[in-house]
């Protein structure tokens, strides 16, 4: 846990065995296409926006990825590593205005999410895939948002691993 600008800052994690080779699971998380799976009730009861798909722009680090969201707003992504087949890794940076839970402003606000990465680990044909999360709340709210937060990041982040899986095998 770190305290960055009043805000602390904690990554969370979640990880998944798929049966398929890094190839595959690879172009699925670079370049995600979701909008075909149903989101968690919970996140239209929060107003979570839902996501639909993400596309490399530029590969490498420092590339580009945009990921969309069916609000109309997007994430414009910095690649902040790119090791093919075993690391990705990347920053959010939420458009202006893109808002969760009816009025959490997610660039700017008391809640922002910040980066994130995937890990890939094979043995023999299963291949665990780590989402990591990294994420912010304003010091002064922390104790009071800390465990809805990491609840609801938990269970984005299964439903992200699940449809990855489910495209992939």
């Amino acid at each position: 846990m770190t305290n960055t600008n009043n805000h602390i800052v904690r990554t969370i994690s979640t990880s998944l065995d798929i049966i398929a080779k890094p190839e595959i699971i690879w172009e699925n998380i670079t370049n995600v296409k979701i909008e075909q799976f149903s989101d968690p009730i919970l996140f239209k009861i929060l107003d979570i926006p839902k996501p639909l798909r993400a596309e490399i722009i530029s590969e490498g680090k420092y590339g580009k990825r945009i990921a969309y969201f069916e609000n109309g707003k997007r994430f414009i992504q910095e690649i902040l590593e790119w090791n093919p087949l075993f690391k990705y890794s990347f920053s959010f940076n939420p458009e202006k205005g893109f808002k969760v839970f009816y009025w959490f402003e997610i660039s700017t606000g008391v809640f922002r999410i910040l980066s994130g990465s995937y890990l890939l680990t094979q043995k023999e044909e299963v291949t665990t895939l780590k989402l990591n999360s990294t994420y912010s709340i304003d010091s002064r709210l922390y104790y009071l948002f800390k465990f809805p937060v990491e609840i609801i990041l938990k269970i984005f982040q299964r439903y992200l691993l699940t449809s990855i899986k489910k495209n992939t095998e």
